[in-house]
């Protein structure tokens, strides 16, 4: 059990004209809803494209993806 005596004393939060605007400073980008895209290829094929995409994203989850992407990205500037 948590001994609230020890609590008190520790100060109070700062005033609200004091406190950073956190919303209004938060630059990121809005998140994109993702789909799926699901279509077979040869385990060979599987293995090369995984390893391509580790090497330049990372074997990090999402590296596939990425590679995926921007490979669209340079097939639609041939267009």
């Amino acid at each position: 059990m948590v001994d609230l005596a020890k609590l008190k004393g520790k100060g109070a939060p700062p005033p609200a004209e004091a406190a950073p605007d956190v919303i209004q400073s938060d630059q990121r980008e809005e998140p994109v809803q993702m789909v799926a895209i699901q279509f077979r290829v040869p385990p060979s094929v599987f293995a090369e494209f995984s390893e391509a995409a580790g090497r330049e994203f990372g074997f990090t989850k999402g590296a596939k993806s990425n590679l995926f992407l921007k490979m669209w990205a340079e097939y639609r500037k041939t267009r």
